[in-house]
């Protein structure tokens, strides 16, 4: 499979961690104040795979954001938070002369300060996976 699929299951399982989080300590009066919570929530990764951000991030090391530009604010948001984190990463002497490439690898599964999605794509998944379980248990339920 994919790196880049890996990442999105990856992201669709953190996300209904948290959403069950959400759900059972804090009260959402409605389910779309759970699906917002949610993508604002902390996440454990950037959910990119490290050549993709390379495409945005090596521009923007040389002062370069065009590519940023042609993306949407909450893509831009999250290229701009991963481009703090390499340079974090980079102050460290455990990075020092190594690629962007390589460092990059390493941002990527440094906790991001939210989930880069929004409300409506969370909403999605929610039933996505809500469907998915269903299934499941029907299927299991009928191979007994």
């Amino acid at each position: 499979m994919k790196e880049q699929t890996l990442c999105r299951e990856q992201m669709k399982d953190d996300l209904m961690k948290v959403f069950r989080e959400i759900q059972s300590c804090y009260s959402c009066r409605y389910q779309t104040e759970a699906y917002e919570q949610t993508v604002q929530h902390p996440a454990p990764r950037y959910y990119i795979d490290a050549r993709r951000a390379h495409q945005v991030i090596s521009p923007m090391r040389r002062g370069d954001y065009t590519e940023l530009h042609k993306l949407s604010p909450l893509k831009q948001e999250m290229y701009l938070a991963l481009f703090d984190t390499v340079q974090r990463l980079y102050q460290s002497s455990a990075y020092w002369k190594k690629s962007l490439y390589y460092v990059l690898q390493f941002a990527v599964l440094e906790p991001a300060p939210r989930f880069y999605i929004d409300a409506d794509r969370m909403r999605q998944i929610w039933k996505e996976r809500t469907r998915r379980s269903r299934k499941e248990k029907r299927n299991e339920a009928d191979s007994n």
